[in-house]
């Protein structure tokens, strides 16, 4: 701590050289508050939720994909999709996902804890260089720094791990803005003059920040907007102003430009996703659909935080996954309120942005205008006011022992303790008695939260009320007097920052039991099942063991994973009336669907499982039990039919439609679905026959007669099927007539075919998977694929690093010449 003391006030010191011990401590205080669970669990580390039947199995895919050379299309993430589409939002822009890859595949799992502590780090020391600019003394910089990276948002989002990287990082982003803007701030404008190294720098952070997550960046283009409003447009002339936007443009311009070679290959896979098209309507952009809302987000800044999907006091399902977080460790909202009392007379920027986020977060429409106006509630953006509220907090401690911070205290104090009144309130229970204590979900995670927040609380009311303002002298390493209340304070926060984060990580490793922890690292990472794969076929675990064949590196219709290609939901909705949204999941008593997807085998967990409805031959019908490896029950489909088949039949969409499609799942295996428009361009092509919904109706299907349809689709399947990262070459049967082939691959752009070396047509049919003309005999299909949007993105970036690199060169001949 000497050390750290003599450099805050000798002005020989390079200020990295305190970042480097930002970083360093940053990250061993992340070990330290997870340290008891490493000790008391082991490792690999265990969290809950989509920590474990996400993020691991991702990692793990995506660093297998890489170490392997298969950036383009992946066979084991759903029924197929594209590396950088899939996986962008989760991990491909993370520049800690690529660290990863340098460490073989076994690491990953151990690797995982280390990596969110190089992010804690990395937030810590970008924070630090921002709040550095606004504060006097390096230890304020340094409080300012650990209060953002150990903020309530960071601790409720360890279980999405991909959100710490965008968090990091903005803090940067914000200060390559602001260095930008500060070109032209205060100034008369006459002319045009070069930006000069900012521009560069915020070009630069624009393609970094899109890169590393666009749906985090679009939020952060929002909050700069309102930031370049209030600090900048109201203080300038407008002929400035419009300079000051223009530099900000032109620059983010050059920066998207730089990234297109990324972005515009990850946009291709997001296009079309029905969770982009849920906006937010009627009076739910006006008001919250529970009166709760605003005083779980008044919560949220005052304890501890909730985790995701665990809500405690004031909890609806609307927030399950919102991230509603904004805790200060140690002080609250303390040193926000002080601050406003310190300047409750001045105009002041800080006060302004924090007002105006107070208002976005209560109005929805304001709300989701962060994530793009979408109808679930979301406060992910929180994290950016909350680098304001600890650059606020942190100059406030600078000040010590102010009149202000007291009475910030004790509101901070007194909300607290109203919410702990809150838990203590009579209420009725289901049975209209009245009863006490039961005003909270998921009550041992609430009481964590209490005594965690009560103990900060505490330490706070003692350092602002007890803790002497003067403490003794003494003279550091430059021969300079300092105060030890300084380093108190700083040690405390250290210590505050660890608790803060120890106690959301115990709610989270509490949730499953030592035994589900051993079970997890058993079946999915140390073992895996095994089943016959020299024919390309797809498999399905149960819902307790999501994402697990992910792992294996078997191919699943059962996949948990927001990002898939768009074609995916509109072939489960189109063909079989079911809405995807984060998981496709298909029910139990389809076995149509699963015979057309290729789906061979069903793995029940016989360890987990407490529903094992195949075990008890409730399961879809045609599957018989098969063997029992590594935990898992493995069922058989005999309807099972591989990948490359032909229909007799075909029917429009427009007929499907006059259907309920969920009754007719046993017709999938006897009628291929294509658009009225491919039935008109097609149908006197092909010896298929067109059958109306009306036949469908007359004609119903019995069980033995799907087995029958489904022995004749399989035996005019391909008798060969060879894929890689590239698409697949397929070898015909012998076919008698012109028709189309049909393959259970989403038909996404960027797939091109050829048929015995002959470009040919891809068509949609099934509303979203692939077919494909041929004529009578035996032929090679070749089909490959080139993302959409590689070779248009690569041009672009190509032009934008020219751009840049040339605006550069310009500039440090400018600085030079100067």
């Amino acid at each position: 701590m000497k050390t750290v003391e003599s450099l805050e006030n000798n002005t020989k010191t390079k200020g990295w050289y305190v970042t480097v011990v930002v970083f360093f401590s940053a990250f061993l205080f992340y070990v330290l508050a997870a340290l008891p669970i490493f000790i008391q669990r082991g490792l690999p580390f265990f969290y809950y939720g989509d920590y474990n039947v996400q993020q691991i199995p991702f990692y793990i895919v995506a660093h297998r994909a890489v170490r392997s050379g298969s950036l383009l299309w992946n066979w084991n993430i759903d029924l197929g999709g594209t590396m950088l589409g899939d996986f962008a939002f989760y991990l491909m822009g993370s520049p800690f996902f690529w660290l990863s890859t340098l460490f073989p595949e076994s690491a990953i799992p151990y690797l995982m804890p280390f990596l969110m502590a190089l992010k804690y780090a990395t937030a810590a020391a970008c924070a630090y260089v921002y709040i550095r600019r606004y504060v006097h003394k390096y230890t304020y910089a340094m409080i300012g720094a650990y209060l953002y990276a150990f903020s309530g948002f960071n601790a409720c989002n360890i279980v999405f791990n991909h959100f710490t990287e965008a968090v990091a990082f903005f803090p940067l982003f914000l200060l390559a803005f602001e260095e930008l803007m500060k070109v032209d701030d205060g100034k008369e404008v006459y002319s045009f003059k070069l930006s000069g190294l900012p521009f560069v720098r915020f070009a630069f952070m624009t393609a970094l920040m899109s890169v590393i997550n666009y749906y985090f960046f679009f939020g952060q283009v929002v909050f700069m907007a309102i930031y370049f409003f209030i600090r900048y447009a109201f203080n300038n002339k407008l002929k400035t102003t419009l300079m000051m936007l223009f530099r900000a443009i032109s620059a983010g311009a050059v920066g998207i430009l730089v990234a297109s070679f990324f972005l515009l290959q990850a946009f291709a896979g997001l296009k079309g996703n029905t969770r982009l098209n849920n906006f937010v309507l009627g009076y739910d952009m006006l008001v919250y659909p529970s009166e709760k809302m605003l005083w779980d987000i008044v919560k949220s800044v005052s304890m501890l935080p909730d985790i995701i999907g665990k809500g405690t006091l004031f909890y609806t399902g609307t927030v399950k996954n919102a991230s509603l977080a904004a805790y200060i460790p140690l002080f609250g909202i303390s040193g926000v309120i002080a601050y406003f009392l310190l300047n409750k007379k001045k105009k002041n920027w800080e006060k302004t942005l924090i007002v105006a986020c107070a208002v976005i977060a209560a109005i929805p429409v304001f709300n989701a205008a962060f994530s793009m106006f979408n109808s679930s509630y979301y406060a992910r953006w929180f994290y950016m006011p909350i680098l304001i509220m600890c650059l606020m907090t942190a100059q406030v401690a600078e000040r010590g022992k102010s009149p202000q911070l007291k009475k910030g205290t004790v509101v901070t104090v007194i909300l607290f303790l109203f919410f702990v009144l809150v838990y203590y309130l009579p209420s009725k229970n289901d049975d209209g008695e009245t009863v006490f204590f039961n005003m909270t979900e998921n009550t041992e995670i609430f009481l964590r939260d209490v005594i965690g927040t009560a103990i900060l609380c505490f330490v706070l009311l003692m350092i602002v009320f007890v803790v002497p303002k003067k403490f003794k002298k003494e003279k550091d390493l430059a021969g300079r007097r300092v105060s030890w209340r300084d380093r108190v304070v700083l040690v405390v926060v250290m210590l505050s920052c660890i608790a803060s984060t120890f106690v959301p990580i115990k709610n989270g490793s509490s949730i499953i039991s030592d035994r589900g922890k051993k079970m997890w690292q058993e079946q999915m990472l140390f073992n895996k099942v095994t089943v016959d794969m020299s024919d390309f076929c797809r498999g399905e675990v149960d819902s307790t063991s999501t994402n697990y064949d992910m792992v294996w590196g078997i191919p699943s219709i059962h996949c948990f994973l927001s990002t898939v290609p768009s074609e995916i939901f509109d072939f489960l909705y189109g063909t079989a009336a079911i809405k995807r949204t984060v998981e496709t999941t298909i029910p139990v008593n389809r076995c149509g669907a699963r015979a057309i997807l290729s789906a061979r085998y069903y793995m029940e967990n016989a360890e987990i499982s407490k529903n094992r409805i195949f075990n008890n031959d409730e399961g879809t019908e045609g599957y018989e039990f098969l063997e029992n490896t590594n935990g898992f029950d493995v069922f058989e489909n005999k309807n099972f039919i591989p990948m490359g088949f032909v229909y007799d039949n075909y029917i429009t969409e427009s007929e499907w439609e006059d259907l309920n499609a969920a009754d007719h799942d046993y017709d999938l295996s006897r009628v291929l679905i294509l658009s009225d428009e491919d039935a008109d361009k097609y149908g006197d092509k092909i010896a298929m026959t067109e059958i109306t919904a009306e036949d469908i109706t007359n004609d119903e299907l019995s069980y033995s007669r799907f087995k029958e349809e489904c022995k004749k689709r399989r035996q005019t399947s391909c008798t060969s099927f060879d894929h890689d990262t590239h698409g697949f070459t397929a070898q015909t049967s012998m076919l008698s007539d012109d028709t189309l082939v049909f393959f259970s691959v989403p038909c996404t752009e960027g797939f091109v075919c050829s048929v015995d070396g002959k470009d040919t047509e891809l068509i949609k049919a099934d509303y979203g998977l692939m077919a494909i003309p041929v004529s009578a005999g035996v032929h090679e299909i070749k089909v490959t694929y080139i993302p959409e949007g590689f070779k248009l993105g690569l041009i672009f970036s190509i032009v934008g690093i020219t751009v840049l690199g040339a605006y550069l060169f310009i500039t440090l001949k400018y600085i030079k010449k100067k």
